[in-house]
Formats: structure tokens, sequence, C-alpha cells
């Protein structure tokens, strides 16, 4: 059984503060990814939609494979099928 489900999350990126404008920007290129809030230890707050679980699981993982982040930690999530 296949159904789509509309997914959201928000999570916490740690990165490098002296390299957090790029990864602000790259993580601004993914698809349903927004950037709400920061501060000058490195923390970014990142909003995250997408279609599935597996979509938004691979986007975490990207994120945290860009240069400069030190660790991607889930705050909120919440799935449902979408009609």
């Amino acid at each position: 059984m296949n159904e789509t489900v509309g997914v959201i999350s928000s999570m916490i990126v740690q990165a490098r503060p002296e390299q957090i404008e790029l990864i602000k920007t790259e993580i601004g290129n993914f698809a349903g990814a927004e950037v709400t809030a920061q501060d000058s230890s490195g923390k970014i707050i990142v909003v995250l939609e997408a279609d599935t679980d597996r979509q938004l699981a691979d986007t975490m993982q990207k994120i945290g494979e860009i240069q400069g982040v030190l660790g991607v930690n889930l705050v909120f999530h919440h799935s449902e099928k979408a009609n």
C-alpha cells in the first residue's frame, strides 16, 4: 500500500558559526526547507515539509552532509495521510 503522506518537521542544525551563511543558503536550496531562525553560536532552526517520511529523512541526511554542519536534531515531526 503506497499512500501519500504529508509531513512537516522542525530541526536544530548545529553548524560552525563561521560557515553559517553558506550553510543557510545550501539548506534553502532543498525543496520544502525553510530557515526560520539562527543564533551566533551556530544553531539554525529549520522547518521542513515533505510528501513522505522517506523524503524527509533523505533531506535531513543531505543537510547533515553539508560541509560545516556538526549535527542535525529532529525537534518536531508530524505526518498524516493527504486527502
